[in-house]
């Protein structure tokens, strides 16, 4: 009987070499794609949430801020103050880096009540009093305490839009206000070698509040 022959050849070692060593290059250029992914994809969600907290800040300025709780709860804000003054100096004439709302009283106990937004080393800060208790320490209103240094407000102005070239702080009464108000933030991306040499994105706004 015959025997058919059958060829046994398999790979060489050179095969075996160059398909590891182009598959270890495959290898290192896909991690390479995932980590430069990965790092734009952080810095694109740093900027998003600096605008998203921004906006906040102006909301939370023009609608108020929550005090209180359950059925006592109430909002401090520019739109339903009763009166409002521009507080600290900015470089710009007639501008200042705070604004001190006085809101409505609905009783006897809200007579002293106060709301202080200002700037305050590179983040904005509330400090009020409600139902004639003053807050134990001012809270973060942005960035959050927790993002200290992540994210920082380089500038913070309001001014009274009808009013220019006032000396602050600015007593606005009772008359229907326009108030400018500017933030400038930025979000730290990436570290570098030296402070000045970190990489920052930039965000400003700039919009008017109205009190009625």
């Amino acid at each position: 009987m015959r025997r058919i022959l059958k060829s046994e050849a398999g790979f060489s070692l050179i095969e075996l070499i160059s398909v590891m060593a182009i598959s270890t290059v495959l290898i290192l250029v896909s991690a390479s794609a995932i980590s430069v992914f990965f790092n734009k994809y952080k810095e694109i969600n740093a900027f998003v949430r600096l605008q998203t907290e921004a906006v906040r800040c102006l909301d939370v300025l023009r609608n108020g801020y929550t005090v209180g709780s359950g059925q006592f709860q109430q909002f401090y804000g520019v739109s339903n103050a009763k009166f409002v003054e521009i507080t600290g100096r900015a470089d710009e004439a007639g501008k200042g880096t705070g604004i001190k709302i006085l809101p409505p009283i609905s009783n006897d106990y809200q007579k002293n009540d106060f709301m202080h937004i200002y700037l305050d080393n590179k983040a904005i800060r509330v400090n009020y009093t409600f139902n004639g208790v003053q807050v134990d320490s001012p809270r973060y209103l942005f960035p959050s305490r927790e993002e200290l240094g992540e994210y920082e407000v380089t500038k913070f102005t309001i001014g009274n839009a009808n009013q220019y070239g006032q000396i602050s702080p600015l007593s606005l009464g009772t008359e229907t206000t326009l108030l400018e108000v500017e933030i400038e933030a930025r979000a730290l991306l990436k570290k570098g070698p030296m402070p000045n040499q970190n990489k920052y994105k930039t965000v400003n706004f700039r919009t008017l509040i109205v009190r009625k």
